[in-house]
């Protein structure tokens, strides 16, 4: 399974009989019937936080991973605590205290959905096996490991990224299916393919991905803090 978040809630690309389908849900743990227990889902949303000032590993190997083109696509990812603000302003003086950082607004409207997450990875009756996924790393890797100069929002970048989606099967009759279903107001058509490449790495086998870093610290929680993408 794929997940992206989005306007709506989340989108979810999944494979039902070899076809490709997107549904859309308000929350995550609405996903949890349709789990098996070792299911692997691939997230385009952080796991794990610090617990004070500083930057994950992982965000920095993405950012290295990503020059020259794609790097900005790396937020910076707030502390816990920070993540926890529910107010700009608060999360922003935060931050400064922890890290000597301040906060984008972009990075903030992400809160909620980092708090969600986090949250729900702390239930005992979670379903699944879940890891983070950096769409924009994952291409970069089906790419050779050469990030893509254009971006998803415009069509030269929605087209290269649906090339090196080949390999999930008739990807384009699924987005025209996943466009034609759901309004723009809920989903735009790079978040249909950003849950796309999460499922393309879900689907790879450990052998066929990679992890920033290697082995990814754990924070407080026991999460650890690491991005997979597919292998070259």
């Amino acid at each position: 399974m794929g997940i992206d978040g989005c306007r709506g809630g989340w989108v979810i690309a999944f494979r039902v009989d070899d076809e490709i389908q997107f549904e859309t849900r308000v929350d995550l743990p609405s996903l949890n019937d349709a789990l098996a227990s070792e299911a692997s889902v691939m997230i385009d949303m952080p796991i794990g936080l610090l617990s004070e000032g500083g930057s994950r590993q992982c965000d920095a190997l993405a950012r290295a991973q990503l020059r020259p083109y794609r790097s900005s696509s790396v937020f910076g990812v707030p502390a816990r605590e920070v993540a926890s603000c529910t107010d700009y302003a608060e999360a922003n003086a935060l931050s400064r205290t922890l890290s000597g950082k301040g906060l984008s607004k972009q990075s903030f409207y992400l809160f909620p959905k980092i708090r969600e997450l986090d949250r729900w990875l702390a239930q005992p009756k979670r379903k699944g096996v879940w890891h983070e996924c950096h769409p924009e790393v994952a291409f970069a890797r089906l790419n050779g490991g050469v990030a893509l100069k254009a971006s998803k929002k415009t069509e030269e970048g929605r087209a290269a990224r649906l090339i090196l989606l080949r390999e999930l099967g008739d990807v384009e009759s699924a987005l025209s299916r996943g466009l034609a279903t759901y309004p723009r107001k809920e989903v735009l058509p790079d978040d249909f393919i950003d849950a796309l490449v999460c499922l393309l790495t879900a689907e790879r086998t450990p052998d066929r991905r990679t992890v920033l870093p290697h082995v990814g610290p754990s924070d407080d929680n026991g999460l650890r803090m690491e991005i997979v993408a597919p292998c070259f």
